[in-house]
């Protein structure tokens, strides 16, 4: 056998090595957790209004809520009330204030 070939060979075994990741039981639970509440969205009824809570619960100190499951699996919680239908429920962007308040817009 020829030294290219035991290389390759050593390299091709390792190519589907995947390193292992502490987190991923605990992000494909907190994965469970959101598509579950999103699926009760779609069944109606009080499954549906026990969802509609979770996801508009504004609680982000307890580890399974919403806010928190977002941020731990790095998703936008806007995006994920948009998709389940709750884009309507989305709290309104401020107005942006000019950066100089004492300039005026108005033409003289």
């Amino acid at each position: 056998m020829t030294q290219n070939k035991k290389n390759t060979e050593i390299y091709v075994a390792y190519d589907d090595h995947e390193p292992f990741d502490p987190s991923r039981p605990e992000r494909n639970l907190l994965r469970a957790v959101l598509s579950s509440a999103m699926s009760d969205m779609q069944k109606g009824g009080t499954s549906a209004e026990k969802a509609q809570e979770y996801f508009l619960s504004p609680e982000d100190d307890y580890l399974f809520s919403f806010r928190s499951v977002c941020n731990f699996l790095e998703l936008d919680p806007k995006t994920i009330l948009i998709v389940v239908g709750l884009e309507d429920r989305l709290p309104l962007a401020k107005p942006q204030r000019a950066a100089n308040p004492e300039a005026s817009t108005d033409l003289q």
